[in-house]
């Protein structure tokens, strides 16, 4: 079995992977350089996995991965989760004084997960956007003025220094990866499912599908709404939800919901990560 994930090597998907196949037999690991492509690489071979960041706790979700998932991803399933605790370090090819760092390389995601960090240690630096945090450290061999924010790792595959340690803005800082294949988990009792689900364009529809999860006393653990692609002022929200869709009161939360959503689409359930 392929499992596809965010590469190069030295990523914290690399990361979240290792975490997930650690003590598993038969998975061959492949990197992928896009969400976009991992996604339409597990769409394409039944019986493979993949592995994509959907959300982090300082800058919130991955978009692209929530477009592609209500979009274009037909026929693929959540079927389990990793959340990885993130620690970043400054790395530099060699050990250098920060008055002489003139350029901060990373990915978007970790240079906004370290803006504070950056602005005040760095007010002056040229800011540059790479494809991935080890792609980033890859890219500040032999530059003695330019340094990449990744995580330790990354440092030790690509024999660069750590300058400085734990620079994201907020200590407690945690991305959520999920897994994706053509089936869910089965139930396991402690789990979650995702959905998706569009609502008419008039007053009140979305607080009327919000009280029958409440009536249900069933808890929403995450609500955010995208565009639709079809119109501005259209969206689609995507909710995650305490329990398993096989689970009977969560049958008739989604029996009721095919009858006041204008789309519905059930994304998976999976067990809830401990």
């Amino acid at each position: 079995m392929n499992i596809y994930y965010l590469g190069p090597k030295g990523t914290f998907s690399e990361q979240a992977l290792l975490t997930y196949i650690k003590g598993k037999e038969g998975y061959c690991v492949e990197e992928v350089k896009t969400i976009p492509d991992i996604i339409m690489r597990i769409s394409n071979n039944i019986g493979d996995e993949a592995l994509v960041p959907i959300e982090n706790s300082i800058e919130g979700s991955v978009n692209v991965t929530l477009d592609m998932l209500i979009n274009d991803a037909e026929g693929l399933k959540i079927k389990d989760e990793i959340v990885l605790p993130i620690s970043h370090c400054l790395i530099a090819d060699k050990m250098i004084d920060f008055n002489d760092i003139k350029s901060i390389i990373s990915h978007p995601q970790a240079l906004a997960q370290c803006r504070k960090y950056i602005k005040d240690n760095f007010p002056q630096a040229n800011i540059i956007n790479s494809d991935s945090t080890a792609k980033a450290v890859a890219e500040i061999k032999h530059k003695y003025d330019a340094a990449a924010i990744g995580n330790a790792r990354a440092a030790e595959i690509y024999d660069a220094k750590i300058i400085d340690k734990d620079i994201q803005d907020i200590k407690n800082n945690f991305t959520r990866f999920i897994v994706l294949a053509h089936k869910d988990s089965m139930y396991t009792g402690y789990d979650k499912t995702s959905l998706v689900f569009s609502v008419p364009n008039e007053p009140g529809s979305l607080y009327r599908i919000l009280e029958v999860f409440a009536n249900e006393n069933i808890n929403m653990t995450k609500i955010e709404s995208r565009p639709s692609r079809r119109k501005i002022g259209e969206y689609v929200f995507w909710v995650d939800i305490e329990g398993h869709r096989c689970d009977n009161h969560i049958i008739k939360v989604l029996n009721v919901l095919n009858g006041k959503t204008d789309f519905l689409k059930i994304l998976g359930s999976y067990p809830k990560y401990k």
